[in-house]
């Protein structure tokens, strides 16, 4: 008989809570490039990787074509002069050539980074490319054939690189650096994490302790995440070679490329839907429009995952609905799972136990680690420790420690509740971010990020997301990303009838904005799950919060 998962409580030396799960990590000692030799073994002809193929068609790369075709391209690099330890930058787009680099630096000992592509569009002289090259300090820049930087000279394209014959394998060690992602820079300048090959081998052991799932049946998944944020390019590729499973990448989810997406869907049949809240969104709108071809693309279905934190109320409740038809309609029950995560750690800290009663559930700590719950300016910062947490961060002079505690917890910043859920078990749940936090001229303090969720929710289907304003100033001011023909008398209403519901100089709205601009992903102001980065949206708007704190613009509310 099986025993049911607990989540597991004590008492730090200061009062504060430390969470873990009664699940053992097994299997954490194992290294990633060990996983891959052995489904090449197993399954040489099992896809790993499917890409479009620019004619309608797609490209295949199996298991056993993935591991020669590393050990080959690590070869060429050795010949190029490369060693174990030294860094390689990439500007290679998700796809077979991306995963290829990304195998043989496994494979060589090579440190890789995935870096975002916009600042190197034109050259290596723009501030933000010299600045991350300066972190990074590669030894070698690739980058596709015909790109700028390869026709100026400072990058190689991979069919450059000398030939030669395949190497042999590298045997890491488990502290080995193997990656180095930047965060989101949503707090400031983006940060280098390097990656070991032991925090890739505790996260993913982690993931299947947490959902035997993964391991019971290979997982399909398809996705559109870049693989210069850790998600994609790091959580999405191994979870697949750890289980043995198949990824298919597509187009980002878009109103028009919706058709072919569950075309795609429909022929590959994901087990696993693995969505930001855009790529949900629209997948109900393609349910509501035409159930049967979705219930088609989604016959295998069997669990679909997002950020804990980051889906709106609205979006939750399409998303019951159309759960609540596939069962009705084809007696198939879909597991809505969540998690919490960061570069810091690998990609992940959190992940539900189970199928979630609601929007803002994190889950339990990963197995294997602890989170603690810490009083922090008047409310609980969430704080990370496991095998999985990197060593250190990486600035343009060197390493930089991490932010941690006394007993080396990671301070992530984000507030957290421990509650129950619909179930009755205890859930740790996102209670905003401190950063977010401000301060009016009064002194008191505004919980902007757990504020934003409630005012989204009585919104409703008026506003797809907003910002909040007013630091230093007498009250609050928004600037809302309304739905099309969403009209100012509206939003007012509804705003005054919050304001009488919750009439506090924290929590009040005095005044209001439509966003009249569509937010920039290379100005840092959507983040790769497709959601706004406040900081970003208030510091390069700046001007446009002075002039509606200052009564310059916008809607007054009564």
């Amino acid at each position: 008989m099986s025993i049911e998962p607990q989540l597991l409580s004590r008492l730090r030396p200061d009062g504060s809570s430390v969470l873990s799960s009664s699940l053992q990590l097994n299997g954490a000692e194992v290294d990633i490039a060990q996983k891959l030799r052995e489904q090449a073994t197993r399954h040489p002809d099992r896809p790993l990787l499917t890409e479009p193929d620019g004619a309608g068609g797609r490209r295949t790369l199996s298991y056993a074509q993935a591991l020669a075709e590393a050990r080959a391209l690590h070869g060429r690099l050795l010949r190029r002069g490369l060693r174990p330890g030294d860094r390689i930058g990439s500007l290679l787009p998700a796809g077979i050539d991306a995963l290829r680099l990304r195998l043989a630096c496994l494979l060589g000992g090579f440190v890789h980074t995935s870096l975002p592509p916009h600042p190197f569009r034109v050259s290596v002289a723009d501030d933000e490319a010299a600045r991350l090259l300066r972190v990074v300090r590669p030894a070698l820049l690739i980058a596709p054939a015909g790109h700028a930087l390869v026709s100026q000279g400072e990058a190689v394209a991979l069919h450059a690189l000398p030939a030669a014959p395949p190497a042999e394998d590298h045997d890491g060690a488990p502290d080995d650096w193997t990656a180095i992602f930047f965060t989101a820079g949503s707090t400031g300048a983006s940060k280098g994490v390097p990656i070991t090959r032991a925090m890739i081998a505790s996260c993913q052991a982690g993931c299947v302790a947490a959902w035997p799932f993964l391991a019971e049946r290979p997982p399909v998944l398809i996705d559109w995440m870049p693989w210069n944020h850790v998600f994609g390019g790091l959580d999405n590729i191994f979870k697949m070679i750890w289980n043995g499973g198949t990824l298919h990448l597509a187009p980002p989810p878009s109103a028009a490329g919706m058709d072919a997406m569950l075309h795609l869907m429909t022929d590959e049949q994901p087990t696993l839907f693995i969505g930001v809240p855009l790529g949900l969104k629209l997948l109900m709108e393609a349910h509501e429009a035409g159930p049967e071809h979705v219930a088609r693309a989604c016959a295998a279905l069997t669990h679909i995952f997002f950020a804990g934190a980051a889906m709106e109320p609205s979006l939750w409740l399409r998303l019951q609905d159309f759960r609540a038809d596939m069962q009705a309609r084809h007696g198939q029950w879909i597991t809505i799972l969540s998690g919490y995560g960061a570069t810091e750690a690998a990609s992940t800290m959190c992940l539900a136990p189970g199928d979630i009663a609601g929007p803002g559930a994190l889950g339990w700590p990963l197995p294997g680690h602890e989170v603690a719950l810490v009083e922090t300016d008047g409310c609980l910062e969430i704080r990370f420790r496991g095998p999985n947490l990197a060593p250190c961060y990486l600035g343009e002079d060197g390493i930089v420690p991490l932010p941690l505690d006394e007993e080396g917890f990671y301070r992530t910043g984000d507030a957290g509740l421990l509650t129950e859920d619909a179930a009755g078990r205890k859930m740790l749940r996102f209670d905003g971010r401190i950063s977010e936090d401000f301060k009016l001229a009064s002194g008191i303090k505004v919980r902007s990020g757990l504020l934003r969720g409630q005012l989204l929710r009585k919104l409703g289907p008026l506003a797809q997301d907003l910002v909040l304003g007013g630091a230093g100033s007498d009250g609050l001011v928004a600037l809302i990303f309304a739905v099309p023909a969403t009209c100012e008398e509206t939003l007012a209403k509804t705003l005054h009838d919050w304001n009488r519901e919750s009439p506090g100089s924290s929590t009040a709205i005095r005044r209001f904005a439509l966003a009249r601009f569509t937010p920039s992903v290379e100005a840092g102001e959507v983040s790769a799950k497709g959601q706004l980065v406040q900081s970003r949206i208030l510091r390069n708007h700046a001007g446009l919060f002075v002039d509606l704190v200052e009564g310059r613009m916008g809607c007054v509310v009564g």
